[in-house]
């Protein structure tokens, strides 16, 4: 499997450590039972001498001590493949195909990556690893001991393993539909908890949280009490389980008198290590149905990792310079090739030119600006960036040169500074004059600490005029030769727009701009305006030479008023 393979290659040095140091405290433990052995005969034959109880001892401290040290790989072992699988989730993103991630829903994502994350290093840990360091050689070092005291003792222990195996498959059969319930549940209940986290809103004004809190105690209830019959089956399991360990020490005990060849410390050992011999059947038993369980879950998160990748990203035309041309030459593009959303649309944007699309909802301007970025493919025409068919760019190299501004900018939980350079070092002279540029000098001298205030997670001390105000500064520092601006200014009052436009654009002269407007007064000063309806281009040209046609552009313009 894939995602095991690249999990177990970064994390090989210590996963190899944690199992030779769990086989060894096995050893060691196993080991010391039989100078116990040796004590007790010897002193039965009152042949004691020191050098047994030394290496008894040694034996017990070296084991308690691995024991001790174990913990580290243990911790490093299960705390970081849970991260790396939860890492892999973040890789898959930075390839994903858009299309394939419009499908994905944040919430179920979210759960998807959590679930399978866990599941993944339990399949690993709990499972497989447990099972290579503990399971087989603890059987397999207890069967050696007892082999070495009493060769027709094995056989016993085998007829056990059968008894065993019969009696613990039949419980277990009982066991999996349990848990497999509290999976189906969990999902249920995990699935309506992350709803009524991300809709506040709209399940409160709705009136939905009753409906919602409802199911989610129901789902409770089930889980409730799932877990508590799987407690009950886990114990009848161990209970018969220790009733035929205790029944087989009897035996061999019976077998041992006798027969009264066996000295005390040999019968000692063997019923030591009889119960060593049969553990690791009962918990591989145990752990195997949790696999099975996990198994479910991992697959349900593979499925996510081996969604399609957008293979541009990856290959095609490298390049290290962009001018900042674009052209469309008789593009196409249907969503899901039912509902054609551009058709044959041509259209030329300069180097350095500023120009906005503009038009109702649905119109295709948005469809634009992800075919420009190569987050959707165009079905038939080119798409060409200083006269390179972006289909045969790599998309990585691009953009280094594209800057993408939306409605959300996004800001991250970080200080002032931090969100407008990024990790450019900036003085704050240069950092200052920009927050001027972009009406945010009022805002600097409300925070306590200036440029080193901490904003909160998603900039939640900010209002949405100022989120997008520090998104339009980072600008300034960008080196990007394309600036699409995606209704970047929708939360700023008219007089701050246009003063922070103005000022964007005159400074900003060297790059290309491409902006979706929210008011259309903010592009009265652009080069070159694209009129879409339906997909396709019915005007274009300036702002005051398209208001004096008094054809779309017009209604356009006299609708935006009347809001």
């Amino acid at each position: 499997m894939k995602l095991f393979k690249e999990v177990l290659k970064n994390n090989k040095k210590i996963i190899i450590f944690y199992i030779l140091i769990g086989i060894t405290i096995n050893f060691l433990t196993l080991y010391s039972v039989t100078y116990y052995q040796k004590i007790l005969d010897a002193f039965q034959y009152q042949r004691l001498t020191l050098t047994p109880l030394i290496i008894y001892g040694v034996l017990l401290i070296v084991s308690t001590i691995l024991g001790y040290l174990e913990n580290y790989p243990e911790q490093q072992v299960k705390n970081k493949l849970y991260l790396d699988f939860k890492l892999q989730a973040l890789k898959k993103l930075k390839t994903i195909d858009y299309l394939e991630y419009q499908k994905l829903g944040t919430g179920k994502l979210t759960q998807k990556v959590e679930d399978g994350a866990s599941s993944s290093r339990d399949i690993l840990v709990n499972f497989y690893l447990k099972t290579i360091r503990y399971l087989l050689p603890t059987g397999l070092f207890s069967l050696i001991f007892i082999y070495q005291v009493k060769k027709e003792l094995v056989l016993f222990i085998f007829l056990g393993y059968v008894i065993v195996i019969i009696v613990s498959n039949l419980i277990l059969k009982r066991l999996y539909r349990l848990k497999e319930n509290i999976l189906d549940n969990q999902e249920l209940l995990n699935k309506h908890l992350v709803r009524g986290f991300m809709e506040l809103v709209v399940f409160r004004t709705n009136k939905k949280y009753d409906t919602e809190i409802k199911i989610t105690e129901e789902g409770i209830k089930n889980i409730v009490n799932a877990k508590t019959k799987i407690k009950l089956v886990h114990e009848i399991f161990f209970t018969v389980f220790a009733l035929i360990v205790n029944i087989l020490k009897v035996v061999v005990l019976a077998y041992s008198v006798l027969n009264s060849n066996l000295s005390v410390g040999s019968i000692v050992t063997v019923l030591s290590l009889l119960g060593k011999a049969y553990e690791p059947i009962a918990i591989f038993n145990v752990e195997y149905v949790d696999y099975k369980l996990n198994k479910v879950t991992v697959n349900k998160y593979l499925e996510f990792l081996d969604l399609k990748d957008d293979q541009n990203l990856t290959t095609g035309k490298r390049i290290k310079q962009i001018e900042g041309a674009i052209e469309f030459k008789n593009v196409s593009y249907s969503y899901l090739k039912e509902k054609k959303l551009i058709e044959n649309l041509s259209l030329k944007i300069k180097k350095n030119e500023k120009v906005a699309l503009v038009g109702e909802s649905g119109s295709g301007k948005s469809t634009i600006i992800k075919l420009i970025i190569g987050l959707i493919k165009n079905e038939s025409g080119k798409i060409l960036i200083d006269g390179n068919d972006l289909s045969k760019i790599n998309l990585n190299d691009f953009y280094e040169y594209v800057t993408y501004i939306s409605q959300e900018s996004p800001i991250f939980d970080g200080t002032l500074r931090e969100n407008l350079v990024l990790d450019k070092n900036i003085s704050d002279k240069e950092i200052k004059e920009v927050l001027k540029l972009v009406s945010l000098e009022k805002f600097l001298n409300r925070l306590e600490k200036g440029l080193d205030t901490e904003l909160g997670e998603k900039g939640i001390r900010m209002s949405g005029g100022e989120r997008q105000r520090v998104a339009l500064a980072r600008l300034f520092f960008d080196s990007s030769k394309i600036i699409i601006l995606d209704e970047a200014t929708s939360a700023l009052d008219n007089i701050t727009e246009k003063t922070v436009m103005y000022n964007i654009l005159n400074k900003l002269s060297n790059k290309t701009f491409i902006i979706i407007a929210h008011r259309l007064e903010t592009i009265k000063e652009v080069d070159n305006i694209f009129v879409l309806s339906n997909g396709k281009i019915v005007e274009q040209g300036k702002y005051q030479e398209l208001l004096k046609k008094n054809g779309y552009f017009k209604k356009l313009h006299t609708s935006k008023e009347s809001h």
